[in-house]
């Protein structure tokens, strides 16, 4: 532990630990250092010199960005002679830079601007004409580049190589023709991109969804916590005349997102104004759809519940619910005497790890982290940055077990088999464990690894990420069969058999995520009398239903989640809602009056939210009371592997135009052996059939990160739903169609 040291800054003497940068030294004391090319995050880089300080019996100005605190030390962070070297620091940085504050997406927020006005001089002494740079790139899918506005002050491309690891970014030419630009030449694609935009301390990197849209000073903020997927990042909206324009980050959020967020998080919001929304209740007749009140949708609701009786009745959904309306959910249904309740409309199993419970310090300080099946990179990206510091800074090991790579951009080694770990992982102290849920069986296997682990004197943190984003809440809450009540796959095969009568389902979309198959869920609900569902658009399972709520987003109302690791986390209405729609729990409330149901008062119905820590005993028991799916096998040369995407999906992000760039095509992911012995190449377009079931029409894509043996293909994308074929069985690739090529001599 590092000794404290004891210096004067401005006068005020304060003590720090040895090895403090001034910069942060002084924050201690309010006294804020102007910096471009640092951040607390980055580390110190020393590059753009605007942060000099005088240090006394020093005989020049100093970087407080990377300048140690040491015994005795006498700082000054202003005075003539700082004030000098900043204003020759500021003269440098503007010669090139052009005067277009008026219609820069920075103006009002820019560092740049404020320390000018702060610092620098009020005329330019350049003679010559200011040199040219490429203006308006594009960078890639979610931001343009404006070149001379660039500092250079290497923050996005730092960020890019020490936080991401994915080294895209880069500084090409040199001196006052140095610009951004990608190592490769192809367009910047990360899932943190957004990032760099809110990291540059000039406009040279904006927003593509956000740029010429509005200034600071017109947008309202309101802190929430992101609802996209169960880690649980806090972030801010910004809304402007009814339009969320924006989401940002929450810097001193370092619990859960360390100050981060991915590109879901940030870009998906523009379905909250999307035209396609709903905005009152639907009532099926034939073929056409009539607008009904919300008093007579309740009651015809409440209506077919009685009449279908508890036995009858089936509740599915709760994983995209906050916990005050997953609580509702539960106890409405069961108040009527009905357990025909499940939040699983997805592959997910199993929402929490109680045995082994962690916080994320606990993933990035781990020696070794193993993954198994659907990695964070894909469900979690934020988590996923842990893993990759964890890797890179504190020298831990990935491994990863069954068909996926981690795709982490770190490095990983791959096992076949998970009792391989026994003996790798044999004293190492900080162990975490990262599970999808969804293989039940693998699970066990994990859970009874990490119990030996734990027994041999192992520190064990294990975490689950959820397929949706309040998995973790909605199954502490008792969104869950009990006392022989019927799992969403006892539901369906009931449906099937016509003993199903009244389905409702909220917030979900088990047409294209149930692994019972769309066909087969389409086949289920056709069967039922009456199907309602709630939600935020026509999606392929409200489509089917009988009548259609209209919902509200996560941005539009006030509640609590529960984030994987158990943690519970406010949400906070930053948007005003449609004319027309209701918060779930808003609509229980309603139900529960037309049925005769108490509903306690919110601050009881809060408190028990509060509560949502889960009641699961282990990593891998199951609470599924109805059949599990038997696993199918048939003859093929591929292992399959059921991928997903940030992007993918029927819902918000599909009904979100400004996203169309990064939306994943339907597409099948080989390693090059696997590639080679399959007699495919990069962009040919196969079909995938596991016995008579074929996912038609997708794109081929050769990977090095990829497990030979396996085919990945991504669950979720309406125009190819994977969620008739299960992890695990063989497939054959039939219909192979080259991809077209060029002529020689063609142009």
């Amino acid at each position: 532990m590092a000794k404290d040291v004891t210096l004067t800054i401005d006068g005020t003497s304060l003590t720090v630990p040895a090895g403090t940068l001034l910069v942060e030294a002084a924050k201690t004391i309010a006294t804020d250092v102007p910096v471009y090319c640092y951040h607390p995050k980055l580390g110190p880089a020393g590059l753009c010199r605007i942060c000099l300080v005088d240090v006394e019996k020093t005989p020049k100005l100093q970087i407080a960005c990377n300048t140690a605190a040491t015994e005795g030390m006498v700082v000054h962070t202003y005075g003539p002679k700082v004030e000098a070297g900043r204003r020759a620091v500021l003269e440098f940085l503007l010669l090139n830079h052009p005067l277009d504050c008026p219609i820069c997406d920075k103006g009002g927020e820019c560092d740049l601007q404020d320390y000018t006005i702060a610092y620098g001089q009020s005329a330019s002494r350049l003679a010559d004409p200011k040199a040219q740079k490429p203006k308006a790139v594009d960078l890639g899918p979610t931001i343009v580049l404006d070149n001379e506005r660039c500092i250079v002050c290497q923050r996005c491309s730092r960020f890019d190589e020490i936080i991401t690891q994915e080294q895209s970014l880069v500084v090409k030419e040199r001196g006052q023709k140095d610009i951004i630009a990608t190592a490769t030449g192809e367009p910047y694609v990360s899932s943190f991109s957004g990032n760099v935009t809110e990291l540059c301390p000039v406009g040279a990197l904006t927003s593509k969804t956000y740029r010429f849209k509005s200034r600071p000073w017109d947008l309202e903020r309101t802190a929430t916590t992101c609802a996209q997927c169960s880690v649980g990042c806090a972030l801010n909206i910004d809304e402007r005349h009814g339009d969320v324009l924006r989401t940002m980050s929450e810097p001193s959020d370092d619990a859960q997102s360390d100050g981060w967020l991915c590109d879901r998080g940030r870009y998906n919001v523009g379905f909250y104004s999307d035209p396609r929304r709903l905005t009152a209740p639907l009532l099926r007749e034939g073929d056409e759809w009539v607008q009904l009140a919300w008093d007579d949708a309740i009651e015809l609701w409440a209506k077919n519940l009685r009449q279908a009786g508890p036995a009858a009745s089936g509740a599915l959904g709760g994983g995209r619910l906050t916990n005050e309306e997953a609580w509702l959910w539960q106890h409405v249904v069961r108040a009527l005497g009905g357990d025909n309740l499940d939040w699983r409309t997805g592959r997910q199993r199993q929402a929490a790890a109680a045995s082994f419970p962690g916080s994320y310090v606990d993933l990035e300080n781990a020696q070794a982290i193993v993954v198994i099946g659907r990695p964070p990179s894909q469900t979690a990206p934020v988590m996923d940055l842990r893993i990759r510091k964890a890797v890179s800074r504190n020298a831990a090991r990935l491994y990863t077990a069954g068909l996926h790579a981690a795709r982490s951009s770190v490095p990983e080694t791959h096992l076949d088999k998970l009792a391989d770990l026994a003996t790798l992982l044999t004293g190492v102290e900080r162990i975490a464990f990262v599970w999808d849920g969804i293989d039940l069986a693998r699970g066990a296997e994990a859970a009874a690894l990490m119990t030996q682990l734990a027994a041999k004197g192992s520190a064990i943190a294990a975490f689950i990420p959820g397929e949706q984003p309040n998995a973790r809440g909605a199954e502490a809450l008792g969104l869950r069969p009990q006392n022989g009540g019927l799992d969403a796959y006892g539901m369906f095969e009931a449906a099937r058999a016509g003993k199903l009568k009244a389905l409702s389902i909220l917030g979900a979309n088990p047409v294209l995520y149930h692994p019972a198959g769309g066909a087969a869920i389409r086949a289920a609900l056709a069967r039922v009398p009456f199907v309602v569902v709630s939600d935020l658009f026509l999606t392929e399972t409200a489509s089917l239903a009988n009548l259609v709520l209209p919902a509200r987003g996560a941005f539009e109302k006030d509640g609590h989640v529960t984030d994987m690791t158990g943690t519970i986390l406010p949400l906070r209405a930053g948007h005003r809602a449609p004319e027309g729609t209701l918060a779930d729990g808003d609509m229980l409330v309603a139900l529960a009056a037309a049925l005769g149901v108490d509903v306690p008062a919110p601050d009881e119905i809060e408190a028990h939210a509060s509560g949502a820590t889960s009641s699961a005993a282990g990593l891998a028991e199951s609470s599924i009371t109805g059949p599990a799916p038997a696993r199918r096998e048939s003859e093929g040369s591929l292992a399959v592997a059921i991928a997903t995407h940030p992007f993918a999906g029927g819902g918000t992000v599909q009904h979100d135009d400004r996203l169309h760039e990064l939306r994943p095509l339907p597409s099948a992911t080989l390693s090059p052996a696997s590639a080679a012995a399959a007699g495919v190449s990069e962009g040919d377009t196969i079909d995938l059939a596991v016995d008579q079931r074929v996912v038609h029409d997708l794109l081929v894509r050769v990977d090095d990160g990829s497990i030979d043996g396996a085919i990945s293909i991504v669950d979720g994308i309406p125009a190819a739903p994977a969620n008739d074929i299960l992890e695990g069985e063989m497939a054959r690739l039939i219909n192979v169609r080259p991809a077209r090529t060029l002529a020689a001599g063609a142009v």
